[in-house]
């Protein structure tokens, strides 16, 4: 009669255990979702300064072009002006496009590494289990 009684222990307790165990790592989860979400916020507030930067500076290039060239004393100054200005604009946007994409980059594996740590977390305890079973 005691060994039904005590089986039903173990069970439950087991389940409890379980239960803890998969409360603790969806908090877990949901603290790394947050982490991400964080990194995901301040990168996107990252990026939009600089572009906001490039775009700032883009426009005070133009208009200092305008009026240099407004100063030109002939056509032919006028179209060397244009292709040096042309020439600027795009190393310039190019630099600052390079600037963007590293910061994507960088953004990208601050938001995915706490997810990943604790996906690997998980993994690792569940195979500790597994191999324990």
């Amino acid at each position: 009669m005691q060994a039904p009684i005590e089986h039903m222990e173990k069970t439950t307790q087991g389940m409890m255990q379980a239960y803890e165990e998969m409360n603790a790592m969806a908090k877990a989860f949901g603290e790394a979702t947050m982490q991400s979400a964080a990194a995901m916020t301040k990168g996107w507030e990252e990026i939009s300064r600089s572009a906001s930067g490039i775009l700032q500076e883009s426009m005070a290039r133009t208009m200092s072009a305008g009026k240099t060239m407004m100063a030109a004393k002939n056509p032919k100054e006028i179209m060397d002006m244009q292709a040096e200005f042309m020439k600027d604009c795009f190393d310039y946007w190019m630099a600052g496009t390079g600037k963007i994409s590293e910061i994507s980059a960088r953004i990208t594996q601050e938001v995915m590494d706490p997810v990943a740590q604790q996906t690997n977390a998980a993994m690792s305890k569940m195979m500790v289990k597994a191999r324990a079973a």
